[in-house]
């Protein structure tokens, strides 16, 4: 099923609610509800997390985090930057 979603989400137009939805689907639901898209642009998603151990989780899964942001995103999703108060 999750790979019938992601088609799902990576054929409709690019919107706000596409980042988030492939955010969610990239991180899972436990890490979304600790963080989230807060804008995106240049093919860089923006990601506010809310907390300094949030972050640290983000960063070491980076490079899984981005694969499944692109398959979703395409280039509109070819990283991300982390926006803490750290």
């Amino acid at each position: 099923v999750p790979g019938a979603v992601t088609q799902l989400i990576a054929s409709q137009p690019h919107s706000k609610g596409k980042v988030e939805a492939a955010w969610h689907l990239a991180v899972g639901g436990a890490m979304a509800r600790l963080s989230g898209p807060i804008r995106d642009a240049s093919g860089i998603v923006y990601v506010q997390a809310r907390s300094p151990g949030v972050a640290d989780q983000l960063e070491l899964h980076r490079r899984v985090i981005e694969a499944r942001l692109r398959e979703v995103l395409g280039t509109h999703g070819r990283k991300f930057i982390l926006v803490t108060g750290r």
